[in-house]
Order: structure tokens, then sequence, then C-alpha cells
């Protein structure tokens, strides 16, 4: 979860009341003495009626305009102000206050161009005057021109380098720019100056957790919530870290403070509702909003945070049951239209997900968030073309939504677009450096690139954002895995097993990393222990069938493999390591036949085709099924340099003496086997 820390630059008033001076009407001088005295009381309605009096007398008089237009800003009738500082002006074009406070008034009706015009007139009269800059860096701040505000605050500054203000709005402005270090850098200044501020902390707090030092900014927010108890953002966006670090049990308890403390703030609910789901406490997540619902049956949003829960916890079922509910309560909540077409999506269910997400944007056709479910429906549908351009969408109508980038580089990797896939990474990382998940996203394009630099130093990063969250970290050693990166695979769930070591499916990850590292024997151990902590995982007799494989225990590793399909009739991987045992005994037919159970059981386990199309090669009419199996492995894949060196020994097995350019293909997308092949089959 990522929180946004810039703000508008906060309007400060200058009441400056000259005394007055001597004029040729002594009655309107009177009136403009009494006005004077009324304002400096606060009574400034008072105070306007004499001004007005000392005009009617003296219409000339560019004092009265001046001095009632200070009133008029004191009662926050900025247009009126304006309408007398532009007489002053006119009456005194020299009055250098006259231009700056007619720019602040501009600046509070937001005519931020028009005030920036007066600025940079009262600027030029009074070029060494701090506070001008620093009002107009006010006024680009809010024109989104972060950078010519900081270049003012800068001025400003130089002009008062003691003023902890303004290192504290300069920071301020400098986080609208990512630029996070450099906003700490001028709150550390700040604090030093200022150090009971807790919103220096606070602010400082953002900017540290945006930059993914989650840990810092707890410490921070701990600090500033110390001195103010009741600032509910600091309490909620602690808990945002807290999640990070995947300590939900604190999360959840700085939540629902921040909403006893504030009960409409800004996804307030929604974030409890996930970090609940995403809590071990399964049923005190249930309970929290279930007894919510017990005490009010009809709010339509308690049941789309209670769905939230379930669809975290994986109860899909449940999940839905509360979209609908929250559906019928409310039809015109986009936001339970959006999730419940992301839990449908969440159980592959496209068609239904797409009808929600369209539903939820045809109720708020700006919420980007719908358009990003609707294309990840057609990514399920096959539609990348159709889920990139909704993609695109919800960016135009969010340019700062650092998800909407992630997964739109997501999209652009399964159309094997590496560079656009990185690009897209880059920018959600940029918006959100704080995400560990986006680390994890572009690993698996760097991967793709051969960028094993790249991938080191994102896998270090993720250490560093979210050392103690072990979901991450398991996909983390996953992902790394099942790209044969299998020393830092080894050391990710190393790790893993030190933290916990109870949990059967650390031992099974590190069993699979040994076995890629040639440790067989370790592997083995290791898949030994993981089905002793739970004799029902599948995947830990698959693999160690597979490792048995490479110790030439064939009669093992087919107890093994047979043992996990006894388990789970639905064990895709089991059928295929059991096709790659039938190949070996020359049970050609048998394999194809396992590699059809692992199709119709997984659609999408692509890496099929290219081995059922090798076992199809040596059956006496595969011929034309192993060339088309071979042509859909390349559809899906085609830069795959397995498949071309598989293709290339079935050719061997056909007499096909074009094997040479497969091998050749392979060699040259890196294939060590392909290089090996070509030097042994080709000459080469």
């Amino acid at each position: 979860m990522q929180y946004n820390t810039g703000r508008f630059m906060r309007k400060i008033l200058l009441l400056l009341f000259l005394l007055p001076v001597y004029c040729a009407a002594q009655t309107a001088d009177s009136f403009i003495q009494s006005g004077n005295a009324k304002a400096n009381n606060k009574d400034y309605k008072g105070a306007i009626a004499d001004f007005t009096k000392a005009i009617q007398l003296n219409g000339s008089s560019s004092k009265a305009y001046f001095y009632r237009a200070n009133a008029y800003t004191n009662i926050k009738d900025d247009q009126s102000a304006i309408n007398d500082y532009t007489r002053t002006i006119e009456l005194d074009p020299s009055n250098t206050n006259a231009y700056f406070y007619r720019a602040d008034s501009y600046n509070a009706i937001k005519s931020y161009e028009k005030a920036i015009t007066d600025f940079n007139k009262a600027i030029s009269m009074s070029p060494r005057n701090a506070d001008m800059y620093h009002y107009r860096a006010n006024a680009k701040s809010n024109l989104g021109d972060y950078a010519g505000a900081i270049a003012d605050f800068t001025i400003a500054i130089k002009l008062t380098p003691n003023n902890p203000e303004l290192y504290e709005y300069r920071g301020v402005t400098k986080s609208n720019l990512n630029d996070y270090k450099g906003a700490i850098a001028d709150y550390d200044i700040a604090i030093k100056m200022d150090p009971r501020n807790s919103d220096l902390i606070y602010y400082r707090a953002n900017a540290k957790g945006s930059l993914g030092d989650n840990k810092g900014a707890i410490a921070d927010y701990t600090a500033a919530i110390s001195m103010n108890p009741a600032n509910a953002e600091a309490i909620f966006y602690r808990g945002n870290c807290e999640g990070n670090l995947g300590d939900y049990k604190a999360a959840v308890v700085d939540y629902k403070r921040a909403i006893e403390l504030k009960p409409k703030i800004t996804n307030g609910y929604k974030y409890l509702a996930t970090a609940l789901g995403n809590s071990k406490d399964e049923q005190g997540a249930l309970e929290y909003f279930g007894n919510q619902i017990k005490r009010d049956s009809t709010n339509a949003e308690l049941y789309l945070y209670d769905g939230i829960v379930r669809s975290n916890l994986d109860d899909k079922k449940g999940a839905l049951a509360d979209f609908d509910k929250s559906i019928q309560l409310d039809p015109k909540s986009t936001d339970a239209f959006q999730n419940r077409a992301d839990a449908k999506i969440g159980i592959r269910h496209y068609t239904g997900g797409k009808d929600d997400a369209e539903a939820a944007i045809k109720l708020d056709g700006k919420n980007s968030y719908a358009y990003i479910s609707l294309g990840r429906a057609k990514v399920g549908l096959n539609d990348t073309t159709g889920a990139l351009a909704d993609l695109n969408t919800a960016i135009r109508i969010a340019p700062r939504n650092d998800y909407a980038y992630a997964i739109r580089g997501d999209i652009q990797l399964l159309r094997d677009k590496y560079t656009e896939a990185l690009q897209d990474y880059d920018k959600a990382i940029g918006l959100g450096p704080g995400t560990a998940d986006y680390y994890l996203k572009r690993i698996a394009a760097r991967i793709k690139t051969g960028d094993r630099k790249g991938v080191v130093q994102d896998y270090q990063r993720i250490i560093d954002i979210s050392p103690d969250n072990e979901s991450l970290f398991n996909r983390l050693g996953k992902t790394l895995v099942d790209a044969r990166f299998y020393s830092e695979g080894f050391a990710v769930y190393n790790t893993l097993v030190k933290k916990n070591p109870k949990n059967a499916k650390y031992y099974l990850g590190r069993g699979i990393a040994r076995h890629g590292l040639k440790s067989i024997p370790e592997a083995i151990a290791d898949f030994d222990t993981a089905i002793q902590l739970d004799p029902k995982l599948t995947d830990a007799y698959d693999n160690r069938g597979n490792a048995k494989l490479g110790l030439n225990d064939i009669d093992g590793a087919l107890k093994d493999i047979n043992k996990a399909i006894s388990i789970k009739d639905d064990d895709d991987q089991a059928y295929f390591y059991r096709a790659t045992i039938r190949i070996l005994q020359k049970n050609y037919q048998g394999a194809v036949d396992d590699y059809n159970s692992c199709l119709y059981i997984n659609l999408e386990n692509t890496k099929v085709y290219r081995f059922r199309a090798f076992a199809e090669s040596f059956l006496p009419d595969g011929a034309e099924r192993m060339k088309a199996d071979f042509d859909e492995a390349l559809r899906l894949e085609p830069k795959n340099e397995e498949t071309f060196y598989l293709r290339g020994l079935a050719k061997l097995n056909q007499k096909d003496n074009t094997s040479c350019a497969d091998f050749s293909k392979a060699a040259e997308l890196g294939s060590k086997d392909g290089q090996a092949a070509l030097k042994k089959y080709c000459g080469k």
C-alpha cells in the first residue's frame, strides 16, 4: 500500500496595517485612523465601514483602498479585496505590498496564474523579500510547477536561512516530485530548528515510507504520535508501513485506532479489511466485520469490506456472497462492482469479471481501478490488445497510479515486450518505491532479458524493504527458482526455513533450489522433511520423485509420483514428472497420455506442448501431431530455447536433416544443451 505525501501549500495571510499618514482631507484621515483601530481589535466589518466613509470623502486615497482590502481579506472576501488592491495600484503604482497582497488573494481564489504575475511584479520591486518568493512558490506548487516552486523556496531560504517552515514546504514539494531523499534532507534541517514540531516528523515519516524505509517511517510516526496522539493520519500510515513489513497484527491495531479517531478517514476500512484478511487471525478477521454487520445489517459498505477480508483469506465463495449483498443494498457502488470483478477474475470467471468491471466504469467513468480490473479480465480472455488499451485509459485518468503501471507491465511481459514491461515497472517503482511487489515483478522481466545483475539488485531491494514478510519471500523464492536462479532462490528459502522451521513449503522450495544446484541428496532430505511436516503436500512427492530420477532410482521416483497422484488426482505436475519416467522407460504412448492429462488439468501449463511433441517423435504415427505441438509451443513462447532444442532432438528421431537449424537457434537463445547438440550432431 502506498500513501500520498503531497499537499497544497497552506495560505498564510500577512496582516500589515500601516500607521496612517497625513492626507489632504482631515475627515477622511480620521476615518482611516478609526478603521485601523477597529481592524487591530479584529472588528473587520466596522473597519470596512470606516474605510468606506474615508473613500467617500476622498476617492483618491490609495491608503483607504489598501486598508479596506486588508480588512476584506480578513473576512475572506477575497474578490472585494482584489478589487480594492487593484484600485490601490491604479492610484499608487509604487505600492509593492498592494501587488504582493493582491497576489495572495488571487491564490485564495485559485487564480494562480494571476497570482504569479503579481508576485513577479512585487519581486521586481523588492527582490530581497523572502516572503514573496515563499508565496510565489505556493502558487507554482498549486499549478503543479514543483521545480519552479523549489527554486523559489531555495531563494527564500538563502534570504532567511533560519526559517524552518521554508525547509518544511520545500520538503513537501520535493516529495511531490518523488525526490524523497531530498525531502528528508530538508525535514532533517527543519526538525533541528524546531524539534517539537510533530508535523515535520510526520512529513519525514511519509517520505521514508515512500522510499521503502518502513522501519524508519514507523519510528518517525511513533515519535509524531507521541507528540500528537490525535493524529489519525500518522497512526493510519504507520499501519501501512507495518503491513508492508508483514506485521499485520500491528497494522490492524493502528487502523482500528485511526478509524476511532477519524471514522471517515480515507480508505480506513478498506485497508483494515486487507490487513485483517492477511493476518493469521482468521477468526478475528471474520468476527470484526461480522460483528459490525450484526449491528448494522443494511450497511452496504460493511459487506464490501467483509468481502475484501474473505477474498484475502482466499474464501472466494464467501467474498462473492458479500459483494453480491453489498451491490443488492447499494446498486450504485462502483467499489463493490470493481471488487467483485477482481474476485471473479481470481476464480478465472473472466467474463463475469469483465461484466462487473464494465458496470463499475458505467457508474464512475473516472474509476481507474475499474479499468485495471477490466484489463485483467481481458487478459484472462486472451485479449491483451484490449487489456492494454484499458490500462492506458487507467493511466490517463490517474497518471500517478503506480499499480496501473505495474499491471500494464504485466501485460507487456505476457506480450514478450520486455523493454516496455521494464519501463512500466520502472515507472511503478518510481511512483511507489516502497512497494516490494513491484521489484518482484521487475525481477520476472529482468529474468527474461538475462539481466542477472539487475535481478540480484532487485532481490536485495526486496530484502531491504520487507525483511520480515514471509509471504513475499516465498513468492520471491519461487520466482527465482522457476527462473533457475538457484543460488539466490536457495538463499531466500534458507532464510525462510530458519525463520519458520515448521513450514513444509519452505523446505519444499529449498529442496527444489538444491536440486537445481545438483545437491540431490540434500534436496531429497528437504523433501523428506516437507513430507514429514505435511504428509499431503503433493508437490513434495512430485519433486522428490524427480530428484530420485537424477539418482537413477526410477522405481522410487515412480512410487513418489504415484503417491502424489493418489493424494491429488488433478496434480498436473505429477503427471508431467511421470511422463518423464515413461520416456525413460521407453513407454512413449504412456508419456503422451500423461502429458494429455497435464493439459486436461491445466491448459496454462504451456511447457507440456514441447515435451509432448518430443514424446510423439518416437511414435510411428506421431510426426503430424509432433509438428502441431511444437508449432503451438512456439506460438505461445516464440523465444523459448528449450523448445528449439527439443524440436532438434525430435527431428533426429524422425530422421529430419533440418535439426541443426533448431540446435543453432537454441544456442543463439542461450541454451547450453543446444550448443552441445550443435557440436555433437552438427560438427559445429
